[in-house]
């Protein structure tokens, strides 16, 4: 059985100190918890009270290893299994925190395959370039901006939507709009505020494109793949796994605006029919990877081990 408990206690000592005293009561067996907060409570529950099976979920992608990440993987040792949403940040774990790794197992995120589903589509001239992602530094848009200016003054036809924008426009967000201006991309290149059906700008789309810095297994290139797009994205962390150069999609170094347009361009020059066998691919890749029976039972395994 699942049991459900609310925590009234609102200082972290305190949530710490409710958890032991629940689980220890009521007998649990197995805590699966999720995010970094609730996570590393939990371990600290498990030192209180440590009569029960403990999974955590790791669910960054560091890039260096800091000393709150440090502290985190030093409690991480009171699980069971530390379960990763990602293979790079497994990888990042076994490089610069080995004593954990026996202890890794990497679990994608999965994707509602019937929510992100393909839909009958014609791709058309100009080639529609859907982005779904924050507008941030680490997402790349000022290296996309660029690259699509090199796109535009070699008279290439391409629209980008880039669906993100919340709340306030910070300086990063005005540096971006400021850019689009100054390389004459209006019309070519618009932000929007994130949506709700995000599903249905994927299937407008004639391809996707994901230039981040760096990213874990991104949840937004799982629904791309998921609805049948081809994908152009950075050649860095999990995309290389699922982002398949020359089958259903092209890899680019993300530093580089001249390698961004032209791997956009071998995208947008792809014939109609080659467009659709890409994005065939693309959903067979999001049916073998991330399917949420394969999740559940991924999981499901990892418990029923003794």
């Amino acid at each position: 059985p699942v049991s459900m408990y609310r925590i009234q206690a609102s200082s972290d000592w305190g949530i710490i100190s409710e958890m032991a005293r629940h689980l220890k009561q009521s007998g649990c067996r197995i805590l699966i918890a999720f995010m970094t907060g609730a996570s590393t409570k939990a371990c600290a529950a498990h030192i209180l009270s440590p009569g029960f099976r403990l999974f955590v979920s790791e669910r960054n992608m560091n890039k260096r290893l800091l000393p709150h990440d440090r502290f985190r993987f030093l409690l991480y040792r009171q699980a069971e299994k530390v379960i990763c949403n990602n293979y790079s940040q497994q990888d990042f774990i076994k490089r610069k925190c080995p004593s954990l790794y026996p202890r890794t197992v990497t679990i994608p995120n999965f994707a509602d395959l019937e929510e992100f589903s393909p839909a009958p589509h014609k791709a058309g001239v100009p080639r529609r370039i859907v982005v779904t992602a924050r507008v941030c530094p680490r997402k790349n848009a000022l290296g996309l901006i660029r690259a699509a200016k090199i796109l535009s003054d070699k008279g290439e036809k391409f629209k980008i939507d880039w669906y993100g924008l919340s709340g306030e426009e910070d300086s990063y967000t005005i540096r971006c709009q400021d850019a689009i201006r100054e390389n004459d991309l209006v019309g070519k290149f618009k932000f929007h505020r994130a949506v709700e059906n995000v599903a249905g700008k994927y299937r407008e789309a004639d391809i996707f494109c994901l230039p981040s810095f760096y990213e874990g297994t991104s949840n937004s290139l799982a629904e791309a793949l998921s609805c049948g797009l081809p994908v152009v994205c950075s050649a860095v962390s999990d995309n290389v796994r699922y982002a398949l150069e020359g089958r259903n999609g092209f890899l680019f170094n993300p530093r580089k605006p001249k390698e961004i347009a032209g791997a956009l361009s071998k995208a947008i020059h792809l014939q109609d029919d080659t467009l659709e066998s890409f994005g065939a691919e693309s959903r067979k890749v999001a049916q073998e990877s991330f399917r949420k029976e394969n999740f559940i039972r991924k999981y499901s395994d990892l418990i029923t081990e003794e």
